[in-house]
């Protein structure tokens, strides 16, 4: 069945716009972060994630759901290699969960607070 396009008054602007969400296209946040393979997430990454699932046991058809988190957070300007760190199979929302609580910090103003190290 065809979805029905919803008529939609943004809420940053004013403005009607056809679809869902609460602003318009032009209000919407754009996306800066660096793409993926800049960040450290290529193919080398998608193998060690691959094999991380599977040595976990979770079946290829459920590999979507899950995420691998980096224990301790990654960061390629300490530590490119992967396969250094802990890593371990989590849901996709209880990995957003951790991430958002233990790995970026953010300060009184919403900004990512510095880690320290």
């Amino acid at each position: 069945m065809p979805r029905i396009m919803q008529n939609s008054r943004c809420e940053s602007c004013g403005k009607a716009f056809s679809g869902g969400g609460r602003l318009c296209r032009a209000c919407r946040p754009k996306d800066t972060r660096v793409p993926a393979y800049k960040r450290g997430y290529d193919h080398t990454w998608r193998k060690v994630r691959a094999q991380v699932l599977a040595d976990n046991g979770i079946p290829k058809e459920a590999w979507p759901l899950y995420d691998v988190d980096h224990n301790p957070a990654y960061d390629p300007a300490v530590e490119p290699d992967h396969t250094k760190y802990t890593l371990v199979p989590r849901l996709h929302s209880e990995h957003s969960r951790k991430t958002a609580q233990q790995d970026n910090l953010r300060d009184k103003n919403g900004s990512f607070a510095r880690r320290v190290r």
